[in-house]
């Protein structure tokens, strides 16, 4: 059987669907993964064939995070997703006998529909309606009530439903020849209603299944983890700062967007008592010398090599990174970039769990004293790092890969 996984996003929202295609390949099918033609490079080097795909980068933003502020797109939107994204993805599925798609590229739906093949909708964050927490799109990292959670589902699928609906429609028409579909029919609404299989790659330990979902084409399967090669080997100077002393802070710049420079971080150093190792510096600054407690990583270094090593961890609250520190059984601190209210959703599942500590920016800057208060926390909380510490142990156990597998042969 041939199978067409068609996802992209950010790296942490890939590197899940690279672990799928690996193990699926280890079960006997033949996979391809259609990525942004970017990531080509980085699918290829785990031994699986990629696709490359190219549009326009408003398209792919657009699929990703749709406009609020507007309902429906401008004629010249609505022709460029047809002759971009949605050509690119009517192309890449062809001769699929099975089709797994992620969020950004949903309208596979349709594709598969054609086709008349089985196809599997997943995703890292929650999509299906619940009281217990609200949707990941429609969040402010806050708690704000069981009414709340449960309508913020219906309102995002219908706004975003409304913003691609006439696009879609066209697009079934002309290339697909299938019926339009109505004002209401929503997107979740539609997978639920032809009972599509829907594959959650995070952890049921950290996030349990709600009891109201009710659903048995749900399955959250755990994380589908994607190690480095083994080949891959840790920087000496690396090796030697972390063998000099105490653990230190993991500080990614990520989640910012501003420059976290010498400064700041010996501030942070001082402030907290801290050693600090900092990743992500803009470009101009890569020539900065790590000097006294504050070490400047050049390059990727793997989160499952680094992170188990540290005392704490402060990102932006992506999925991926969310991931390597519950694997890695350290403590978090959240600051949310604005961009992805995504972000928001985990700092406030990790602050609710009692894992970590969330820390909103002010006006798009964070505050060397907050953040140094909360990395004081993180570190002195002996119950926080307990917590930690199990959560680890569980979701390290778990084979969620080997599930969603599992999953995928139970509808064939």
């Amino acid at each position: 059987m041939k199978i067409k996984i068609v996802a992209w996003g950010g790296h942490g929202d890939l590197r899940p669907y690279v672990a799928l295609a690996l193990e699926l390949q280890k079960a006997g099918y033949t996979v391809d993964l259609a990525t942004l033609a970017d990531d080509k490079d980085f699918v290829t080097s785990f031994g699986v064939n990629c696709i490359p795909m190219e549009w326009n980068s408003d398209d792919r933003l657009f699929l990703r995070y749709p406009p609020f502020n507007t309902i429906g797109l401008h004629s010249n939107q609505v022709r460029s997703l047809q002759d971009g994204l949605l050509a690119e993805l009517w192309r890449v599925c062809q001769n699929a006998e099975a089709i797994i798609f992620n969020g950004p590229s949903y309208p596979c739906l349709y594709i598969a529909e054609k086709l008349g093949v089985p196809c599997f909708a997943s995703a890292t964050q929650p999509h299906h309606q619940t009281r217990v927490f609200p949707h990941p799109f429609v969040t402010t990292g806050k708690p704000l009530g069981k009414i709340y959670n449960w309508l913020s589902y219906p309102f995002f699928d219908q706004l975003f439903w409304q913003s691609v609906r006439q696009s879609i429609n066209q697009w079934r028409q002309k290339t697909l020849n299938l019926r339009t579909l109505n004002f209401r029919e929503g997107i979740v609404r539609r997978m639920q209603q032809q009972k599509i299989p829907f594959l959650y790659s995070y952890s049921p330990t950290f996030l349990p299944e709600p009891s109201d979902w009710n659903d048995d084409f749900i399955h959250v399967t755990g994380y589908w983890f994607l190690d480095t090669s083994e080949n891959w080997q840790p920087p000496t100077n690396l090796i030697n700062f972390l063998s000099a002393g105490t653990p230190p802070v993991y500080i990614s710049n990520i989640w910012h967007r501003e420059k976290l420079g010498n400064n700041l971080a010996l501030e942070l150093a001082k402030l907290t008592g801290q050693r600090i190792v900092v990743q992500g510096l803009d470009d101009e600054q890569h020539d900065v010398e790590s000097i006294d407690n504050v070490f400047y990583i050049k390059g990727m270094i793997p989160h499952e090599w680094l992170f188990p090593k540290m005392a704490a961890v402060v990102h932006h609250g992506g999925c991926g990174t969310t991931m390597s520190c519950l694997r890695a059984g350290v403590p978090m601190i959240i600051t949310p970039f604005r961009v992805s209210a995504e972000h928001y959703f985990w700092a406030l599942q990790i602050s609710r769990s009692g894992l970590g500590i969330s820390v909103f920016p002010h006006k798009e800057q964070l505050s060397v004293e907050s953040l140094a208060a909360a990395i004081k926390t993180a570190t002195n909380d002996k119950n926080m790092r307990a917590k930690a510490t199990e959560i680890g142990k569980r979701v390290q156990a778990e084979n969620g890969v080997q599930r969603a597998v599992e999953a995928f042969h139970q509808y064939l």
